[in-house]
């Protein structure tokens, strides 16, 4: 009996010894599981990126499989190529937002949800050397992605052959010629050419179809405001087309007596014709078709980002027009920001609550070396750019794609993140017609005001941009209102005085202070 109690108690210890081991073993296979979990979700980035319509998916792009493969990193994308500004809000109001945005958020939603975003000064400086390197060679762009509390909140993006002014003035050359006329230097010189332009079919088609002079009904890029430096006074700002600094001072420019004139001038144009007459009511395609998709050229006159993207198949026609001034006295300006420019604020943003922001951002930082770099604007190697003899050169298309479609195509371009230093950027041989284009912006240069009258980008408060936004949102809505009102009908001169009423009525003089404070704040 006792026999049979020591074999059944052996058995019972045998048996729970193996329950044990098995539990042990169980336990032990459920850790290395978790492990691998918790390793494979630590290098899983999920990635949210604003891009172009034209872009390829992020997986077809073989420089940003090269980065992701290299910081050993799986990447889960979701692509927005288009209404990204009704998604944002909603997503940022649920606080469930991914590891990192690219190309997706602006200063105002870093500082009314800044509790989502991680601080990456020190990641920066301990995990990610290109980055780095940009801020120590370029001083100034780390200064414009400093936030009001000294945080980095987003990278920013350094591109490649970039002007320093984003638009140009063009008139039609074979226009002049035919018409034995000159290029205008003044703007009463300007008037008797449109005229001519109007009255003397100067495209030679019997057809009453010329449009003397257009702009955009954007007031500020490629509109109105572009010639607001006839006076010789003021340029508008790239950040804000409204505004404007010079000799110190913050200028609002819809409020100053060059703009008085310059309406005033306009409207003696559109009374005459001589001005589009849909110039306050067309569409951005309005705009361009009237310039390019016709069966001559129609536009004597107008701005754009290039000649080639402004009247097409009509560019040899077209050259480069000296900025007008109001009078030979007067030396005229021409908008210029060479440091916005070349420099795109944002471009990625890092979630507070990212599992493992070390591995985050040298995945990012891989985006910023040199090869990386010159494939993020013009496309990966062998595809839109290759290496040749210690250059990189841009490649031609294939036939039937235009340059600029080819590069949205295979790489971010504007919405990347690259740093294009001064030497990359000689390295990097451009396609002719970017090179048409930095010709043309040289040929401007002498016209472009000086450092310390070009707007930089300031630092407010959430406080004060709350503020401001308000202020300017109703000062805007007024500008808009009777600038177009006052091009088409007249009437400035009478209803000046109760104009500058009515914007002080709406905040001016506090914006104009909140400015000029954060102004003086970042001349110290």
């Amino acid at each position: 009996m006792k026999n049979t109690v020591k074999k059944m108690n052996m058995f019972v210890i045998v048996l729970l010894c193996g329950i044990v081991m098995i539990a042990c073993s169980n336990s032990s296979d459920d850790t290395s599981d978790s492990s691998e979990g918790n390793s494979s979700d630590s290098s899983d980035i999920e990635v949210t990126a604003v891009i172009n319509a034209q872009t390829l998916d992020m997986e077809e792009i073989p420089y940003i499989n090269d980065i992701t493969e290299e910081a050993g990193v799986n990447v889960d994308w979701t692509l927005v190529r288009s209404g990204w500004e009704e998604q944002k809000n909603p997503i940022l109001s649920s606080g469930d937002i991914p590891d990192v945005f690219i190309s997706a958020i602006a200063d105002e939603d870093i500082a009314t949800y800044e509790s989502l975003f991680l601080p990456l000064n020190d990641l920066i400086e301990d995990h990610a050397p290109n980055i780095q390197r940009m801020f120590d060679e370029m001083p100034e762009i780390k200064e414009l992605a400093t936030s009001y509390d000294g945080q980095i909140y987003g990278l920013p993006a350094v591109i490649p052959h970039r002007p320093e002014s984003i638009s140009v003035p063009m008139i039609n050359r074979e226009w002049l010629d035919n018409l034995g006329l000159e290029a205008p230097t003044t703007l009463d010189e300007l008037y008797d050419v449109l005229k001519a332009f109007k009255e003397d079919d100067p495209n030679q088609n019997g057809q009453a179809d010329e449009v003397p002079f257009d702009f955009n009904t954007n007031i500020g890029q490629w509109g109105l405001l572009e010639m607001i430096g006839a006076f010789g006074n003021y340029t508008y700002s790239f950040s804000d087309n409204l505004l404007t600094v010079k000799d110190g001072e913050f200028i609002f420019l819809p409020k100053t007596e060059d703009y008085k004139q310059l309406i005033e001038f306009m409207n003696k144009l559109y009374e005459e014709e001589l001005l589009n007459q849909e110039v306050i009511t067309q569409d951005w395609s309005q705009f361009n078709s009237r310039s390019k998709d016709t069966n001559a050229a129609t536009v004597g006159f107008t701005f754009g980002w290039s000649i080639e993207q402004r009247v097409g198949q009509w560019k040899d026609q077209y050259e480069i027009l000296t900025p007008v001034a109001v009078d030979n006295s007067t030396t005229p300006l021409w908008m210029a920001d060479p440091v916005a420019l070349k420099t795109q604020v944002n471009r990625a943003v890092v979630s507070s609550n990212t599992e493992n922001p070390e591995k985050v951002i040298e995945w990012l930082d891989g985006f910023y070396s040199e090869e990386a770099s010159a494939q993020g604007y013009y496309g990966s190697f062998d595809i839109g750019i290759e290496e040749q003899d210690g250059e990189y050169v841009v490649l031609t298309p294939p036939e039937g794609v235009t340059e600029d479609s080819w590069k949205w195509t295979n790489s971010l371009v504007d919405n990347g993140l690259m740093y294009i230093s001064s030497e990359l950027d000689q390295k990097i041989v451009p396609p002719p017609s970017i090179s048409e284009r930095l010709e043309h912006d040289q040929m401007l240069s002498e016209y472009y005001p000086e450092e310390q009258n070009i707007l930089p980008k300031l630092n407010f408060s959430p406080e004060e941009r709350n503020e401001l936004s308000i202020i300017r949102n109703d000062l805007a809505n007024l500008v808009d209102i009777k600038w177009a009102e006052w091009l088409s009908e007249g009437g400035i001169e009478q209803e000046w005085d109760s104009y500058l009423e009515e914007l002080n009525n709406m905040g001016l003089e506090r914006f104009k202070e909140i400015y000029q404070t954060a102004y003086d704040n970042y001349q110290e």
